[in-house]
């Protein structure tokens, strides 16, 4: 489940387009009212919006919801059937939007304002992922110098497990179709992403037979979306997607690794 990957990703463009932004109109901004500076931050956002698309982020805009709220609206490509994404996407992606909007200037100018931000996030068909009102004291974390180590394009594997810790916290979450359990999502010594599963018997018996390696690899290369994971992982350091898969005890089962020279 690569979700983490795009969240890494969608907060690289979040902050990267923001910050660069902001940093220019600041100067502007410094006597503006509170409803100016509101209206200036929403007219920012919405002009870099169609940066942020990709794969799984299909629009994304800011609305001015009055008596000091911004909506942010997300609409993505996750689909009905998806549980295990819609409820990491759910327990973290508005999190890390209230990250990235608390650790440039202007957002958090606006937060320590009394500001408010209301985080939407919506899947195919305009169903309801998410819907949590962030302000100055519910942002959990500060992870604020490892996000702008990742948007400057300098991140290592603590800057990415500052960031992955937000995931980490909602963890473990199963897959109710599968039973298969997301117990951790880790960046090694390396800055590969480590997924630890917890799989059933019933694929534990699956994955020990010979070439189910190789099976499971190629299925998973067969996906339209590896090829732009990667595409976008490689400017935070990612280098390798690794999957382990374990029992209940946390034995390893079997460990896949795709880099991107299986696209080849």
């Amino acid at each position: 489940m690569p979700v983490s990957v795009f969240l890494l990703s969608f907060k690289k463009i979040i902050m990267k387009k923001i910050l660069v932004v902001c940093f220019t109109a600041i100067l502007l901004t410094a006597c503006q009212s509170k409803n100016d500076k509101i209206r200036n931050f929403i007219d920012m956002y919405n002009r870099s919006s169609s940066m942020m698309s990709n794969y799984m982020i299909k629009s994304t805009k800011a609305i001015d919801s009055g008596n000091d709220e911004i909506t942010i609206e997300v609409n993505t490509s996750n689909e009905a059937g998806d549980e295990m994404q819609a409820d990491m996407m759910k327990t973290s992606l508005p999190q890390l939007i209230g990250q990235a909007i608390k650790s440039e200037p202007t957002g958090k100018e606006l937060l320590n304002k009394g500001v408010k931000f209301n985080i939407k996030i919506y899947g195919v068909g305009a169903r309801l992922i998410a819907d949590e009102v962030l302000d100055n004291k519910n942002i959990k974390g500060d992870a604020g110098n490892d996000l702008k180590s990742i948007s400057a394009g300098s991140s290592g594997p603590d800057q990415l497990n500052a960031v992955l810790d937000v995931f980490n916290k909602n963890l473990p979450s199963e897959d109710p179709s599968s039973g298969i359990k997301i117990m951790s999502i880790k960046a090694d010594e390396e800055s590969n992403i480590v997924y630890t599963a917890q799989v059933p018997e019933s694929f534990q018996k699956l994955l020990k037979v010979e070439g189910a390696e190789q099976i499971v690899k190629d299925e998973m290369l067969r996906s339209p979306q590896i090829q732009q994971i990667f595409s976008q992982t490689e400017r935070l350091g990612v280098k390798n997607l690794i999957y382990k898969y374990t029992d209940s005890q946390g034995k390893n089962i079997k460990e896949i690794i795709l880099t991107k020279e299986d696209l080849k």
